[in-house]
């Protein structure tokens, strides 16, 4: 794309170039995207040439608080009465009396998500909604990105093309509270991969439900002894080696008798 071309033209690569990438054009401001990513220098009309790295300044910059299509994360109480991290787009805003919005939302009381990983939809108030990447750091930098990568060039492949393609990473998503991540190039990453990752950590929460409550009710088998025979491991084994796995999910009190444990372990190792 290059030229000097009408604000009409700059539009239309603009919303083409967010829907390509998987986002909907309501999300955004457009005139703010123009006037931010395809001024022409010099202040001659706009140009269709595009600089990635403007372009993700202006799209994250100009990115309305909700938008029709934003990834989103809701929260969701089980029919057990636990409580899960779901994510899905937006797909209505409707009214304080119930009503949908056919045109632009105006302060719109609620929405309606639909859910990746649900049998039905969420309805619910939009101060309960939370963007999706509020949940997520998101890392540019190439060290930060390949740190501790061991493969021959140092470099960690796209998670998604990389055994295809050999796309390096370009970017890495953390999930902050648990610190899980996932690493792609710029094609790859979308805000469906944040949702992915983000129903990843929820799966790992679900499977280890009675695991949290063992250690919630009696912390201290964490610190079992170990098993004596080469081929079987102790409760307290299991526990350790699923703490050290997910040390987000490890209760308060069983996560305090473990550190000491380690801090002891060392000492004893050490003397």
């Amino acid at each position: 794309m290059s030229g000097y071309r009408s604000i009409r033209a700059v539009r239309n690569v603009i919303e083409e170039t967010l829907t390509a990438e998987g986002r909907h054009p309501s999300a955004y401001n457009i005139a703010g995207i123009a006037r931010d990513a395809f001024t022409a220098r010099g202040g001659g009309g706009y140009s269709t040439s595009l600089d990635v790295e403007v372009w993700r300044a202006a799209v994250d910059k100009h990115r309305r608080p909700f938008g029709l299509g934003d990834t989103v994360r809701v929260v969701v109480s089980t029919k057990d009465g636990h409580t899960e991290h779901h994510y899905g787009r937006i797909s209505q805003f409707r009214k304080t009396n119930g009503g949908i919005y056919r045109g632009r939302p105006v302060k719109p009381h609620s929405v309606y998500v639909e859910l990746d990983h649900h049998t039905s939809g969420w309805l619910g108030p939009l101060a309960e909604v939370t963007p999706a990447v509020d949940d997520f750091e998101i890392v540019r930098e190439w060290r930060d990105i390949h740190q501790g990568c061991l493969s021959w060039d140092s470099a960690y492949r796209c998670l998604r093309c990389g055994s295809s393609s050999y796309k390096s990473a370009r970017v890495m998503a953390v999930h902050r509270a648990s610190g899980q991540r996932v690493r792609l190039c710029e094609e790859c990453f979308t805000d469906d991969e944040l949702g992915r990752l983000g129903h990843e950590v929820m799966f790992y929460e679900r499977n280890s439900r009675q695991t949290i409550t063992e250690l919630t009710e009696n912390p201290e088998l964490i610190t079992e002894a170990a098993c004596d025979s080469y081929y079987e491991k102790s409760d307290g084994e299991v526990y350790r080696e699923w703490a050290d796995a997910f040390p987000w999910m490890v209760p308060v009190k069983a996560a305090e008798l473990y550190a000491a444990w380690k801090e002891q372990a060392r000492a004893s190792a050490g003397a």
